[in-house]
């Protein structure tokens, strides 16, 4: 992958962050926080959804994608068996929709839940379209349709503010219904060409069973995963309020810097490290890759917490306390992006039983904390837990790596990650009591991560500067700056 097709990835990241940064605070302004609250469950669900019905077949595409003859036949093992089971599961919720409406939202409005399984059923075909613009490397399609749901919600929202009417939370959900429908029609129109053939491919019970045997550990994976970012919601409604589990969303919100990082990273990392597999690259690469990915991860945790008081000029007063708690939110997606790095040993030597325990031994910590602080501290409670369950996330994936593939430099990754995550909860407790602002702390700290990785900031620029060049040759091919370039 070249720098243009990089970059063309990194474009729709970047500017779904942007465009979030000036939803919520419209949300925040227009909807009370109970409706912020029911929007944030409304995303957990459809990622549950998402997450359940994929049967890890979605990875398992792009695990056998580049050794596989027939694509399109891959694509209908791959999508077949969950949509399956997603249509089973519409038909056996249906007469209880009442209550599961009730028992999400506080309300037993039998909408809220239809419109909940459209979303769910809309973004499960969205992923798998998705994919095949990923292991194409077209990058503008895929940007474009991950920045055009973003411009249609703030948009309908913008409209809802503007307007005289009542504003209620069919509308906030009917609007991001709406949203996701743009993404599935534009993926659809981008990729018909490949999810066309798909319809009418064979597909052998032996190739269902291959992918299955891939992915089958990833559904436990991917629900514990799912339970692990969930947990901190599923908390503060059952054991807080609606209104904390506001503040709690609007700060997940505002660590968008780190979503960014993630999004564009496993974006580009998954396929491509897939493909040195493929072509027998040496993968000691991955050593230098995880230490600049861990100077960027230090880079933009530091620079959030020396900025996250702007959140104050933005939101409503009964937001304040997001400028704190963010920092403990944003180490969900940095600490998940390293760990993409640091695990890569578990996909390659296709052991993803280990993803699975290690993300359970995060949820088990997650659950445990989040009992113990969340009735008494709310949002605080819910992100200190998520914090400290990330870190045991990520350390677990970084050791079951280096088991069952080889042992790399580990102490250097560990030591950084503590502080930045110690750091962040001192910053939620001392920080509003503090005799110095906080934010000239982080300020403080960022010469250390400028001095401290310096010789990857410097094999980071020499790589982009190669890139760029006419001459250069393709990531997957060894830079001229050395091994280990960030991809």
């Amino acid at each position: 992958m070249n720098i243009r097709t990089a970059l063309a990835f990194a474009v729709g990241p970047i500017a779904t962050a942007a465009l979030g940064l000036v939803t919520v605070p419209v949300i925040a302004w227009v909807f009370p926080p109970a409706d912020v609250g029911r929007l944030n469950i409304v995303q957990i669900a459809v990622s549950f959804g998402v997450l359940l019905f994929t049967l890890g077949l979605d990875r398992a595409y792009v695990r056998e994608y580049h050794e596989s003859t027939d694509r399109a036949a891959l694509l209908k093992a791959c999508f077949a068996p969950g949509c399956a089971l997603l249509l089973l599961a519409m038909l056996v919720t249906a007469p209880f929709d009442q209550h599961i409406a009730e028992w999400l939202f506080g309300v037993g409005h039998v909408v809220y839940y239809w419109m909940l399984l459209a979303c769910v059923a809309t973004s499960f075909i969205s992923r798998f379209l998705s994919l095949i613009l990923r292991m194409q490397d077209r990058g503008v399609a895929f940007s474009m349709s991950q920045v055009l749901p973003k411009v249609l919600l703030l948009l309908v929202v913008v409209v809802m503010a503007a307007s005289t009417f009542h504003k209620s939370f069919v509308q906030l959900e009917a609007a991001y219904l709406v949203s996701l429908l743009s993404v599935l029609l534009t993926y659809g129109w981008n990729t018909w060409r490949e999810w066309a053939p798909a319809v009418r491919a064979p597909v052998s019970p032996t190739q269902v069973r291959f992918v299955l045997g891939y992915g089958t550990p990833l559904i436990f994976a991917g629900v514990a995963y799912w339970g692990l970012d969930a947990t901190s919601t599923l908390a503060l409604r059952s054991l807080s309020s609606l209104s904390e589990l506001a503040v709690y969303s609007v700060s997940m919100s505002f660590a968008g810097v780190g979503v960014v990082f993630q999004t564009i990273f496993t974006v580009l990392w998954a396929p491509l490290v897939y493909k040195w597999v493929a072509h027998g690259v040496d993968m000691r690469r991955v050593d230098n890759i995880a230490q600049q990915a861990l100077a960027v991860v230090c880079a933009i945790w530091v620079l959030s917490g020396t900025f996250s008081w702007l959140a104050d000029f933005v939101l409503p007063a009964r937001y304040v306390q997001v400028k704190y708690l963010m920092l403990c939110c944003i180490g969900e997606p940095l600490l998940y992006t390293l760990s993409e790095v640091t695990c890569v040993g578990i996909g390659i030597t296709r052991r993803s039983m280990l993803s699975l325990w290690s993300t359970v031994a995060a949820l088990v910590v997650n659950i445990a904390l989040s009992v113990w602080l969340v009735p008494e501290h709310g949002a605080a409670g819910a992100v200190v837990a998520n914090a400290i369950a990330f870190l045991v996330f990520f350390v677990a994936r970084t050791e079951a790596s280096s088991y069952v593939w080889r042992p790399f430099p580990r102490v250097r990754l560990y030591v950084f990650v503590t502080a930045c995550v110690g750091l962040s909860i001192a910053t939620l407790v001392f920080g509003p009591h503090a005799p110095v602002h906080f934010s000239l702390v982080w300020l403080a700290m960022l010469p250390i991560v400028i001095g401290c990785f310096r010789a990857e900031w410097t094999g980071m620029y020499r790589s982009l500067q190669a890139a760029i060049k006419p001459q250069s040759r393709p990531i997957c091919a060894e830079p001229e700056g050395g091994p280990g370039a960030l991809p």
